[in-house]
């Protein structure tokens, strides 16, 4: 059921993704049709590493990428707000030990599962 969903919202992105691309090329021309090739290699990647990565990420773990990813998303708005800049770039590590530290609390039997 969560992967019918999943490839539902791939869908739906892929036809924005279209419209969009129609509206670039209307003004930008046949460079637009190059960057199709990109956003297969980035998204396409993405998208196969995340088929990969959710046999072995739990709920807990994606629950804490997603606060870490949440805390980027705050630094990003103040950074756009000219309010404190903040070094997002320096935050991406934490979306990989986010759920390492998760894991460690599990074998621990610390962390609720």
């Amino acid at each position: 059921m969560a992967s019918q969903a999943i490839i539902s919202l791939l869908a739906i992105k892929s036809v924005l993704d279209g419209f969009a691309a129609l509206a670039f090329a209307s003004s930008l021309g046949l460079g637009v049709v190059f960057s199709v090739l990109t956003i297969l290699l980035y998204q396409g990647g993405l998208s196969l590493l995340a088929g990969l990565a959710q046999n072995i990420l739990t709920d807990a773990m994606v629950q804490e990428m997603s606060a870490t990813g949440g805390v980027m998303i705050l630094a990003i708005g103040l950074l756009l707000l000219g309010v404190k800049r903040i070094r997002v770039a320096n935050l991406l590590p934490g979306l990989v030990i986010a759920p390492l530290i998760v894991a460690a609390l599990q074998a621990l039997g610390i962390a609720l599962q």
